[in-house]
């Protein structure tokens, strides 16, 4: 299995370059497509389906969001196979993804939607980068079970 994904991890590394067309503006060459920086989600555990469409299932998890954004892009990542596979979206605005992760949770309390999780997307070393602070918060948990913590920033912090 970790050699599938570190052969994984090295196709998407080639895959993805950034570029500056504009300044200020980041870019991201992912496969075929140029997008810009912060406009993409990931959307995970939502089900294929012969009787819709991935961009009518993306429409319909917005409308339970209470959001309408501007749906640039969707692509559902990886072979098909066991495994449900992730759907790649992109939005015209990065405000647009900053609303629909800031309603996420409550796909949560959906019988519909419980399964389902959304992600920023990030690069693979952007993945990396906060696997290893996932890891440090499991340590400090295992260290110090009476506390809680959270990632903030670079740093593992105590919460309240």
């Amino acid at each position: 299995s970790s050699g599938i994904n570190a052969e994984y991890g090295e196709r998407e590394r080639e895959r993805e370059r950034e570029i500056e067309l504009e300044p200020g503006k980041v870019w991201r060459i992912r496969g075929d497509s140029v997008i810009e920086d912060g406009t993409s989600l990931m959307v995970f555990g939502l089900q294929e389906t012969t009787d819709c469409t991935d961009q009518d299932s993306i429409k319909s998890l917005f409308t339970h969001l209470d959001e309408a954004p501007v749906v640039s892009k969707v692509e559902r990542l990886g072979n098909s196979g066991d495994q449900v596979r992730p759907v790649l979206v992109v939005l015209s605005t990065k405000e647009a993804v900053r609303n629909v992760l800031g309603k996420f949770a409550r796909l949560k309390e959906s019988e519909v939607y419980q399964n389902v999780s959304i992600a920023l997307d990030m690069k693979h070393d952007e993945r990396a980068v906060k696997g290893a602070f996932r890891e440090k918060l499991r340590a400090k948990g295992d260290l110090e079970p009476g506390k809680f913590w959270r990632i903030r920033g670079d740093s593992v912090i105590e919460s309240e």
